[in-house]
């Protein structure tokens, strides 16, 4: 598995057609695709960061699929769970980010990272490798909280907005 690392953000990429060169390219190719009409999304997990003391987000880009009821990517013809890479990431990053399918609409859990998870097929091909097709839906798995959907979200990033700033007032 090739490990892009950029200023804000790190780049898990299996064996994938798609190549980036910099950050821009990130930006461009994923996260418009991840957080455009999203943007409460990302808020969240700048927050969640800032609260929790992780920095920047990580995205596993590669084909999924369902095998034995596990959520599994490829990587050079190998298949890996889903779970075991979260588990090695997790508490490094604020945002765990997946461009991975999820036919059998997995939810894996972690103890520290914000999950991004796609509910079932990501389709990642096309013209300089941006999602065709369908519109992908995205959940949020928070730590210790668990799902939060989209109508769900400004309430929540509320809470952690009086949080943070409760936070900055014990350390005054």
């Amino acid at each position: 598995m090739d490990k892009l690392k950029f200023q804000n953000i790190d780049v898990y990429l299996g064996n994938n057609e798609l190549e980036l060169k910099d950050e821009s390219d990130v930006e461009i190719y994923i996260l418009d695709q991840f957080f455009k009409g999203r943007e409460e999304y990302q808020r969240y997990i700048d927050l969640y960061g800032q609260i929790s003391g992780l920095e920047k987000s990580v995205i596993l880009i590669a084909h999924g699929d369902t095998k034995d009821n596990d959520w599994i990517y490829h990587d050079k013809d190998k298949e890996y769970l889903v779970q075991e890479w979260i588990n090695s990431v997790d508490g490094k990053y604020s945002g765990l980010l997946f461009c991975v399918c999820n036919p059998g609409t997995h939810t894996p859990k972690s103890k520290k990272s914000i999950l991004m998870i796609p509910d079932s097929d990501v389709d990642f091909v096309g013209d300089g490798g941006v999602f065709t097709g369908r519109n992908v839906c995205f959940d949020l798995y928070v730590p210790e909280i668990g799902i939060i959907n989209s109508y769900e979200i400004e309430h929540e990033i509320e809470k952690l907005e009086r949080k943070l700033e409760s936070k900055k007032r014990e350390c005054i």
